[in-house]
């Protein structure tokens, strides 16, 4: 680097350097804001920008124990939930070149490395559009681009997807690759633009496929502006078509995996899109007023830039100086952002066809870019005075303040309203006057100055929404770790689950490299969850969850160990939850314990056996009692069930409770303000008899899971709706009917108690019946299956191999989840895989002869791409040395 900056001219060494001022201050301010809002993780805060706790950090972990050498999880990983596909995951959240400092801090404080990673993308983000504004245009005053630069790196987009660390790549590399682009559509030269798209494709593929959509917006737009011939400008698309060809090839490695992963689940579910609607006034109302931002969960565009930003904006329009084609060109550009914003069909276009769940106009970072692109233009006209000048930044002031108060009044009549709406507009006016008067050198400042306290406070404001304190990760994840090493490795053949997690983390199997029941990523296969679903979980496309398992789905799952925490939900901090109870494992036996923390083993079936393929099931909805006795009975080719509804019935007392019975459903009204109260009591079990209640779906839709953000707000916060049984909440997610495991006391007694508080006055539910376990008919489901298990030569996480027997009618079940990548060899012969439960691989196999059984997994796509990366990268060498060779013979053909 040193001896790169000798040979720079001191006009480039002064670009670096005011970049790297840009850089650094963004840095310093997100750190200080960040800390004052308790998003600083150094400082014990939290950032709760959405999926960063309870999803991306566990990515990471899982990139941690991949890159120190479980490469075998790279194609197939059984830490991925059940089991799967890893290529989608990694191509969109692990690739950024920054991630190696995750490997500069130990494993407890990923949330620190992820965080420095944040501040750094930020800086950069700030210092390459710096960097952009300074090569494309010519400033008098030096603070124009850093402010531009500043305000790239703390926009509205960069503030409300903070957490969105893998997102940032792109917006580093955007302009850098649009100057890129203008320089090959000028000189010719298109090294520099391939390899840069082609990095933006490879980090994020997500943002660089938005990316490229601009890059199309930009090429037209410059050659229209610009138009010289017909001639030239085929020239230049030829240029620009091959060198962007070349960039999909070098990606394709990356690309073509991730495309096979994502066709198989989430492209493959059309009803996605189905009744999708943007609220046009109200997204519009808070994109424009709202220059205060507020959470990430919202309807509207994240594109605050600043009030300056957007009064040069409109400047940029009204200045003469600026050609009418140009301008017309823009506004042209403006509307299509317009109808992007307004518009489902073109919105969905943005983001692959896909509606986005949650972090709505994700490509929001582009239209920051376009204003602070045609603001750095209009700010360098500033430096040139002209008399019609003052009077054109005067109109645009009006006119923004015109627009702000319009939407300030939309805003009062469709809401939501706050105070802030009127501080904008009285900013609008202060930026006006200063814009007005920035001639002077005085005011040039105090208007920068005011600019950073305006983007300061936006930024203040917006994590503030996204703050917690809590220093819970370290020591959870050292305790974590600790109990899970201490696990003998007899026990960890099969999965594991918890009742507990931080931060809805359904990744931990990642965090803690071991074998899970649970899966958040928008890369899941659906099919999975639909079938969890049955079984009586809170699943959703993109998720399931394993909170309340049975002894059944232990031994359908091979769970063989379960940890158990005694403590209440967020007793350690706000992160902290505590899903429920698993009481129904009281009478196992006990591997360990370590605090409040017990360890039970079950007893389940195999991963591989010969049984049943079980294909044909006809589930009833919302029934997980019948539903997984089914799915038991079929994979094991047996009749007798585990589970069955008690015919004991529960005395009910209900005080402060309107409380009706009709058609299996009750139906609670509370009758006054005060908390109500609906007791179900079973005085007639056998002591200390463990079994499940039986939840319904509509009760668990009123239970809230994480109040932290209500309770911060107000601390006297009522929970609209809990529940309790034998005196120990109870915290679920909703979805579906779902099993309760539980335990009576010494007596015999199980009481449920269910309290209607707060906002909360009404609830309707199903009976929550008592379900007993027939242990002796679970024991011999689980011997039969274990007598005819596979015997394993090889488990990994993509090559399993062994030998099985079958009889008449069996074939060769599996709960390993089906991918396209598996192949299977019996015998030493290539066969067709089946399925298990339509979901999981499975064998038709010959019976009475024992099968040499081998599965192996290649990541699809993956070779092909890595074919199509090399000649991407020869055809780039190729391209480039051909338009050096062509540009010296014309050069020489000029001198002579």
């Amino acid at each position: 680097m040193v001896l790169r900056m000798k040979y720079l001219s001191k006009k480039e060494k002064k670009i670096l350097k005011i970049s790297l001022i840009s850089c650094l201050t963004t840095i310093v301010l997100f750190f200080l804001l960040s800390t004052l809002t308790d998003c600083n993780p150094i400082f014990g805060g939290v950032l709760y920008s959405g999926d960063l706790p309870n999803q991306y950090l566990s990515f990471f972990q899982y990139y941690r124990h991949l890159m120190l050498g479980n490469w075998s999880s790279a194609g197939f990983s059984f830490l991925n939930g059940l089991g799967g596909d890893m290529a989608g995951n990694i191509g969109y959240y692990l690739l950024s070149p920054l991630n190696f400092i995750v490997f500069l801090f130990p494993a407890s404080k990923m949330n620190i490395a992820v965080y420095i990673i944040i501040l750094i993308k930020l800086g950069l983000m700030s210092g390459t559009f710096t960097w952009l504004s300074l090569k494309w245009f010519k400033f008098k005053y030096q603070a124009y681009p850093v402010f531009l630069g500043i305000a790239y790196g703390l926009s509205g987009y960069s503030i409300a997807y903070a957490g969105n660390v893998m997102w940032f790549d792109g917006l580093v590399l955007l302009p850098l690759i649009s100057y890129a682009l203008i320089r090959g559509i000028k000189k010719n030269i298109w090294l520099a633009y391939s390899v840069l798209l082609a990095c933006a494709i490879i980090f994020n593929y997500y943002i660089g496929y938005m990316i490229c959509i601009f890059l199309v917006i930009l090429f037209l737009a410059y050659t229209v502006n610009n138009f010289e011939n017909r001639k030239t400008f085929l020239h230049q698309f030829t240029g620009f078509a091959i060198s962007s060809i070349i960039s999909g090839l070098i990606s394709a490695v990356v690309i073509l995996p991730t495309f096979f992963n994502l066709s198989s689940n989430k492209l493959s579910q059309a009803d996605f899109n189905s009744n999708f609607e943007i609220k046009t006034l109200i997204s519009g109302g808070k994109a424009v007023s709202r220059l205060f931002i507020g959470d990430t969960y919202n309807d509207w565009a994240p594109i605050f830039v600043g009030t300056l930003v957007l009064i040069v904006f409109i400047l940029y329009f009204i200045d003469g100086r600026n050609s009418i084609k140009e301008r017309i060109t823009n506004l042209i550009i403006g509307l299509f952002f317009v109808l992007s914003i307004t518009v489902p069909k073109i919105y969905l276009f943005w983001h692959g066809g896909q509606q986005t769940i949650a972090y709505p106009y994700r490509f929001g970072f582009i239209i920051v870019f376009w204003f602070l692109l045609l603001a750095a233009k209009e700010l360098s006209n500033l430096s040139e005075y002209r008399k019609e000048s003052k009077r054109e930044r005067l109109i645009a002031a009006g006119i923004y303040l015109l627009i702000s108060l319009a939407a300030v009044y939309i805003r009062r009549r469709i809401g939501p309203w706050n105070s802030y709406a009127w501080l904008a507009v009285v900013l609008v006016i202060v930026f006006g006057i200063l814009v007005y008067l920035s001639d002077k050198r005085f005011v040039r400042v105090t208007l920068l100055l005011v600019g950073l306290v305006e983007l300061a406070g936006n930024a203040y404001i917006g994590l503030n929404h996204l703050g917690m304190k809590s220093g819970a990760y370290p020591s959870y994840v050292s305790e974590n770790q600790s109990i899970i090493s201490r696990i003998p490795n007899s026990d960890k053949t099969g999965r594991l689950a918890k009742n507990y997690e931080l931060n809805n983390d359904r990744g931990e199997g990642y965090t803690f490299n071991y074998r899970g029941m649970e899966e958040f990523s928008s890369n899941n296969d659906s099919r999975i969850s639909s079938l969890m679903t049955d079984l009586g979980f809170s699943t959703f496309r993109y998720f399931y969850y394993y909170q309340t398992g049975t002894v059944v789905t232990d031994a359908i799952f091979n769970v063989k160990t379960f940890i158990n925490s005694s403590l209440s939900n967020q007793s350690v901090s706000p992160e902290y939850i505590s899903y429920g109870l698993r009481n129904d494992l009281k009478n196992h036996p006990v591997i360990l314990k370590q605090g409040d923390k017990t360890v039970y083993r079950n007893e389940t079936l195999p991963f591989a056996f010969a049984g049943g393929l079980a294909n044909k099931l006809k589930f009833k909805e919302e029934n997980p009692v019948y539903n997984q006795n089914l799915v038991l009975n079929s994979l094991t080719q047996t009749k007798k069930d585990v589970l069955s509804y008690s015919s004991k019935d529960a005395e009910i007392d209900s005080k402060n409770v309107n409380l009706k019975f009709k058609k299996g459903k009750f139906k609670a009204k509370r009758i006054s303000d005060n908390p109500g109260t609906i007791t179900f009591t079973y005085n007639n079990l056998k002591p200390d008899q463990v079994g499940y209640i039986r939840f319904s779906k509509n009760l668990m839709d009123q239970i809230v899971v994480l109040n932290s953000y209500q309770m911060k707000q107000n601390p006297d916060y009522r929970l609209p709706f809990t529940v309790s049984i034998n005196g120990k909440d109870v915290y679920l997610q909703q979805y579906t009917d779902q099993l309760i495991g539980v335990q009576a006391d010494k007596d015999g007694k199980l009481v449920v108690k269910m309290t209607l508080d707060g906002k909360s006055n009404e609830v309707e539910f199903k009976y929550p019946r008592f379900v007993n376990i027939n242990q002796t008919a679970l024991e011999d489901k689980v011997k039969k299956a274990q007598n005819n298990r596979m015997k394993f030569s090889a488990f990994r996480d993509s090559y399993v191999a062994g030998t099985v027997n079958t009889d008449k009618n069996e074939n060769l079940a599996t709960t390993i989840p089906y991918s396209k990548g598996w192949r299977a060899e019996v015998d030493g012969k290539p066969v067709k895989i089946n399925r298990t439960l339509k979901v999981f691989m499975g064998l038709k196999l010959k019976p009475g002869t024992t099968h040499q059984i081998s599965f192996k997994y290649r990541t699809p796509g993956f070779f092909i791409g890595a074919l199509l990366s090399i000649i991407g990268v020869i055809a780039l060498a190729i391209y480039t040395f051909y338009l050096k060779k062509n540009k010296t013979s014309i050069n020489q053909t000029t001198s002579k």
